[in-house]
């Protein structure tokens, strides 16, 4: 009697059980065994990562079609990093800007200042509205033969447009719609959702002086959290198909003449909105809004929950999380720390992996239809 075993022919409970404890990555990898191992992954509703990690993007000057991923917070506890790549996710993949990320799903830039999005893990692109589609008071137009675009006159490069962009990415993993908000500079912010074919204006120069401008944005069950030029914090209800203003009563102002810090906001669990200031790897101070949201308090512990400022949200300190840590990043350099010592180390050298140049913090997600 041959001892050998038929792996495709598992029992399907037994495969279900195994398929479920696995990380998303190999998983993924799983799913392309045998059509048996393939149908019985489509009977798990979905596979999520509790814990954060690194997606690491080619330098835009190679052609490479792949990138890598890595499950910083579980090597840490073996002390070893391991490195996964991504492939065939398209030729012109390398010389793309990645600007948000939800889930497996990442909002891409390209050389022509256009936006999609790509599931890296299934392959899938959502094709978004060209700009020049813009329905609204701006006048977006695009040059002949350039990669710029004119938004009322003034020429938009796409050098600018990833530099001083932001951006927020939502994706239904099972119906796949979404909902793409993006900033250029403080003045342009435009958005586009599932059945739109054209981008709408989000106005930043209406209400309150204190509330024009955008320094970043965070989203969190469809509440679009808006820092504003004065360090003031615009609240957008996108529960229905427009926007709609929350009234604001905060008034006091944590941060004045910041300028050379980098502000970020937040958002927790409870729907409490964080602020920090930091530059690079220094935490200078942490501020919460109250409950009432009429004033800031100093805060010096996330009380149980984690930052990931990549994704503008704290998520609970739980299975290879670390509880009061931030995670954060800017271009090659990705860092995590508590808090409470306001200095961040350094989590993952980019320099490390040739041909590639920046980094992300995200958390993985695969969906089954």
């Amino acid at each position: 009697m041959s001892n050998m075993v038929n792996w495709s022919e598992l029992h399907d409970d037994v495969l279900q059980l195994i398929l479920e404890g696995l990380d998303i990555i190999t998983y993924v990898r799983a799913r392309t065994v045998c059509k048996n191992w393939y149908a019985v992954c489509k009977r798990i509703t979905s596979v999520q990562e509790r814990s954060p990690w690194v997606i690491i993007f080619p330098d835009g000057r190679s052609k490479c079609g792949s990138c890598l991923v890595s499950d910083c917070c579980t090597s840490r506890l073996t002390g070893k990093c391991k490195f996964y790549r991504l492939q065939n996710l398209g030729n012109d993949f390398g010389t793309h800007r990645c600007i948000a990320t939800c889930g497996g799903w990442l909002l891409m830039l390209d050389l022509r200042s256009s936006l999609y999005v790509l599931n890296v893990f299934t392959r899938e692109r959502i094709k978004l509205p060209p700009f020049e589609s813009h329905k609204g008071r701006l006048c977006v137009e695009r040059r002949r033969r350039d990669t710029n675009f004119v938004i009322n006159k003034s020429s938009v490069t796409t050098r600018n447009a990833v530099n001083k962009t932001n951006a927020v990415l939502w994706v239904d993993e099972r119906t796949k719609r979404y909902l793409v908000v993006w900033s250029i500079g403080l003045w342009y912010m435009m958005y586009a959702r599932s059945g739109f074919d054209f981008w709408r204006e989000i106005p930043t120069r209406e209400g309150p002086e204190n509330l024009h401008g955008c320094q970043d944005i965070a989203y969190k069950d469809n509440k679009l959290y808006v820092l504003s030029r004065q360090n003031q914090i615009r609240i957008l209800d996108f529960s229905q198909e427009l926007p709609l203003a929350l009234p604001t009563n905060v008034e006091h102002q944590p941060f004045t003449n910041d300028r050379p810090w980098r502000v970020k906001i937040g958002v927790t669990v409870s729907e409490h909105v964080l602020m920090v200031k930091n530059r690079l790897n220094k935490i200078l101070k942490i501020f919460k809004r109250d409950s009432e949201g009429t004033s800031w308090d100093t805060v010096e512990s996330l009380e149980g929950e984690a930052w990931i400022m990549d994704l503008g949200v704290t998520v609970p300190g739980v299975n290879g999380t670390k509880p009061n840590y931030i995670y954060y990043s800017k271009d090659k350099y990705v860092y995590w720390g508590d808090v409470s010592i306001q200095e961040l180390g350094m989590a993952q050298d980019v320099n490390l992996n040739r041909n590639f140049s920046y980094a992300m913090w995200f958390i993985p997600s695969l969906r089954e239809l």
